[in-house]
């Protein structure tokens, strides 16, 4: 692994016609954020979607540190959702964990998280990844104008067709172009892994293998430290 001051002396050397490059055709970065409680095999079939029906480069994935449309206490700490979530896609290349929601104090909230990165990547065009249920309530989460100024939207749900002209209303006008549409028949939940977790009940091929005991153990240790019998 380079060290960042390597890093630094490498982005140094960059030349002015690759700055060029890269302001004219910015990387495709998907982000996908959610509590990821856990992380499963639906959230890394529908970033794999994503990457290849966008055309995406990479797919960052954004565990909320303190989702405030959820209630803390059926979430596992923000720390160990983000460590099941790196091991979790550690097979993927195109594919990366950010702890940008972690870090922050307070609750997580799209907006400030694109604005945060594009701050840090002003060479990348970000797709915000989000499911049907999720977009319904956009116009509710915290300045959702600016979040379509900072990202395109990628909507993943499972009816057929590119369009999703049901969503797109007065309470929240999308920009031509900037939403798009993914297939993605997903039938896995985190809710019922954690419930099949509190039950003793097996979560085969619901969560990426590497994690799997991880996951069955992590989670029956948070039921008990909590005293919840189920999620």
């Amino acid at each position: 692994m380079k060290s960042m001051r390597t890093e630094g002396r490498e982005h140094r050397k960059t030349s002015g016609a690759e700055k060029n490059r890269r302001a004219v055709h910015p990387r495709k970065i998907g982000v996908f954020g959610g509590s990821f409680n856990p992380i499963h095999n639906g959230h890394l079939e529908i970033a794999k979607i994503a990457l290849k029906a966008c055309g995406l480069s990479e797919v960052w994935f954004i565990p909320a540190g303190d989702p405030y449309m959820k209630s803390s206490v059926d979430i596992l700490p923000g720390k160990k959702r983000f460590e099941l979530t790196e091991r979790a896609i550690s097979g993927f290349p195109a594919f990366r964990a950010d702890p940008v929601e972690i870090r922050r104090k307070g609750p997580s909230y799209t907006v400030d998280t694109l604005e945060e990165l594009g701050k840090a990547h002003p060479d990348c065009r970000f797709f915000l990844i989000v499911g049907e249920d999720a977009f319904r309530q956009m116009p509710l989460w915290k300045e959702p104008e600016k979040i379509l100024q900072y990202a395109e939207i990628i909507v993943a749900g499972r009816r057929s067709g590119k369009d999703v002209p049901e969503y797109d209303t007065a309470l929240l006008p999308i920009p031509p172009g900037r939403l798009h549409r993914i297939e993605a028949d997903i039938r896995i939940s985190s809710t019922e892994i954690r419930r099949r977790i509190a039950e003793g009940s097996p979560i085969s091929g619901m969560v990426p293998a590497a994690i799997e005991e991880e996951t069955e153990n992590v989670y029956r240790e948070f039921f008990a430290g909590t005293g919840k019998q189920a999620p």
